[in-house]
């Protein structure tokens, strides 16, 4: 029982520092020199909004019509509670055993609340589409803006693919429970196409209902996470079983008790429930005041997923012990995967239904949602770098219409590459190309996140100049001007973040891929050879 009480404790420690890191942003928004204009009207903060562009040498083509709900789903739909879960519950508790839902889901809260505070304050400071890139230009030039935004494209990408893929997975399937077909490669990657298509025809044709969407998809995700604890509630009640469960350090049948090593991969699996947490930033330019809706978003979406997660799968985790013990519940493989468990969440919640396919219907649609909004994440992070000269086809990929909309090309460029990273994954890792993507997409987020955080506290100790480029001049006080900010703990919780970050990347390539180390690697070395192709054509003058 010592360790249950360690276990909630920890639970509330989490609780205590999401309550007091909030409260210290809200002293922060008072102390500041931000003043909202909002009080007068959408228009005049508009103006507001602008004027805060123009301040970075950026103009602003983008239409403004996103409210904080929207904007904060396309943190909360990245993150993909649903469908994280969804594909990486099982094989986490395969590996970790239950106690990495007691233990294990509040340490990656702990530090991942003071990783997604880094990302606000950056966020708040810096209200454009690239805020890791810009903040990385302000704080040490040009080269570290480039490489903060290409790793930061190429998490995302990586992410996008993950989430088309897993939807695709889930919904082969279903599908062939249903027309009693066996699942392939050929038929896995056929519906990842059809899955990836119908999201760009959504971006090019729907992108004016695009907005509601992103805010739609939290409650379809919140939807199937009250389905899912009602059903595991509504079946097992008012049977007793007892939460020490999670707190023993058991395999997940309780035969033995789990390895060092296998704990870790465990833990890294479930990072994926907090990957993609800064996504409401990629929208700052659409969102009315920004520098407030838009780092609250990233914030409380990742509060609110941490809390989600708990509740959910901890109902999920004592239906699961309880199975073991009674076989009333039993983790149900839909199919043959290199990934043990993979299907265990949607076949445990499908008992729950009395085997009703809905809930697999209803973590599909889920699934699908969080990809279009990954997709808009991915187009507006490229819209950004184009807009920068950053990136290849500028001119193209980076193009607005007159309605002020992004338009559809980037979404195509996204997904061309999404579903091109997911075949080379499955034919270098096959049954494991899931893992594999997710060690690249932890390395590559990670890094991106660590630029910026990393540069700052850099600055901090007084080792560089605060600088935005030859031609933009010096930007003192940005940080501190910024109406989102922790104060004199920022400097501590900067820390924190950086150190969570290098680490985690260091153990995603030594417990889950090493290639995701040889990737970033030749991501590296593609950044070289773009800075020096453009180094000559500026001297050759190709480039004008």
């Amino acid at each position: 029982m010592v360790a249950a009480y360690i276990g909630l404790l920890l639970a509330a420690a989490v609780c205590a520092l999401m309550i007091g890191l909030a409260y210290k942003a809200s002293i922060g928004y008072r102390t500041s020199r931000y003043q909202s204009m909002l009080r007068y009207g959408k228009e005049t903060q508009s103006m507001q909004d602008r004027q805060d562009l123009y301040q970075f040498g950026l103009t602003h083509p983008l239409q403004r019509d996103r409210s904080s709900w929207q904007t904060a789903g396309l943190s909360f739909g990245t993150m993909a509670l649903i469908g994280s879960t969804a594909l990486w519950y099982g094989p986490a508790v395969g590996q970790g055993g239950l106690s990495i839902i007691g233990f294990g889901l509040p340490i990656l809260a702990l530090f991942y609340i003071c990783v997604s505070s880094s990302l606000a304050e950056i966020a708040s400071a810096m209200p454009t589409a690239g805020s890791l890139s810009h903040a990385s230009i302000v704080l040490g030039g040009a080269r570290w803006g480039r490489r903060a935004g290409w790793f930061h494209l190429a998490g995302h990408v990586t992410l996008l693919a993950l989430l088309i893929g897993g939807c695709a997975y889930l919904a082969d399937s279903v599908a062939s429970w249903h027309f009693g077909y066996t699942p392939s490669a050929l038929s896995f990657m056929s519906l990842a196409v059809i899955i990836a298509v119908s999201q760009g025809i959504f971006h090019q044709w729907g992108a004016a209902w695009l907005g509601w969407l992103h805010g739609a998809g939290i409650w379809l995700q919140l939807l199937v996470g009250g389905i899912v604890v009602g059903s595991m509630v509504w079946l097992l009640w008012p049977d007793s079983y007892s939460a020490a469960v999670l707190y023993q350090f058991d395999s997940a049948g309780f035969a033995a008790h789990i390895r060092p090593e296998s704990y870790i991969v465990g833990l890294l699996l479930l990072m994926k429930l907090f990957l993609g947490m800064d996504g409401a930033s990629a929208g700052a330019e659409e969102t009315i005041e920004p520098r407030v809706r838009v780092p609250w978003a990233i914030y409380l979406s990742t509060a609110y997923t941490y809390v989600a997660a708990l509740v959910m799968l901890t109902i999920v985790s004592l239906a699961v012990a309880y199975s073991y013990g009674t076989g009333t519940l039993g983790p149900s493989s839909m199919r043959a995967s290199g990934v043990a468990n993979l299907e265990w969440f949607t076949g445990t919640a499908m008992a729950g239904f009395g085997g009703s396919w809905l809930i697999a219907v209803l973590i599909v649609a889920s699934l699908w949602i969080s990809g279009l909004q990954s997709m808009s994440v991915c187009a507006r992070t490229v819209f950004s770098l184009a807009r920068d000269e950053s990136v290849p086809f500028s001119k193209w990929i980076g193009r607005v219409t007159a309605r002020g909309r992004i338009t559809s090309h980037s979404s195509w460029a996204v997904a061309a590459t999404a579903l091109l990273l997911l075949g080379c994954a499955q034919l270098w890792w096959r049954n494991d190309m899931f893992i594999g993507l997710l060690a690249a997409a932890i390395v590559f987020l990670h890094t991106a996140y660590a630029i910026p955080i990393g540069l700052r506290l850099w600055v901090s100790r007084g080792r560089r100049q605060v600088r935005y480029g030859s031609a933009r001049g010096e930007k003192e006080g940005i940080w501190r001007d910024a109406p989102w900010h922790l104060g004199e703990w920022s400097g501590t919780v900067n820390a924190i973040a950086f150190g969570w970050l290098m680490l985690c990347c260091g153990m995603a390539v030594a417990f889950l891929a090493w290639e995701a180390a040889i990737a970033a690697i030749g991501l590296g070395l593609l950044l070289v050879l773009s800075y020096a192709w453009s180094r000559w054509q500026t001297s050759t003058g190709r480039g004008s």
